[in-house]
């Protein structure tokens, strides 16, 4: 069984009031398109790595990828039919990441 800090959401987008609230409670790390805008793609992972491997660095990590995070344009049967999710490149560079994270 995972712990919610064991989790880090990254492309959040269109969420709505009541998960919004389920995230807060359970204080999963979570970076919206917003933070991606911000903060760029990789400096997402360099903070989601850092949360994720902060107790054990030699842990190993687990990617589920929801094609929801991609921009439906790029995606087209994703189920999260909002423009502004992430870009091919951005979606590639998460998981060379975790691929290089080792």
């Amino acid at each position: 069984r995972l712990s919610p800090d064991q989790l880090v959401y990254i492309g959040l987008r269109d969420v709505d009031l009541s998960e919004r609230r389920w995230i807060r409670e359970l204080g999963i790390k979570a970076f919206t398109m917003y933070d991606i805008d911000h903060l760029g793609i990789g400096q997402v992972m360099d903070l989601t790595f850092e949360h994720l491997l902060k107790d054990d660095p030699n842990r190993p990590l687990h990617l589920s990828y929801d094609i929801d995070a991609v921009d439906p344009v790029l995606a087209p049967a994703t189920g999260t039919k909002v423009r502004g999710g992430l870009t091919y490149r951005e979606a590639h560079f998460v998981c060379e990441a975790v691929a290089q994270c080792g």
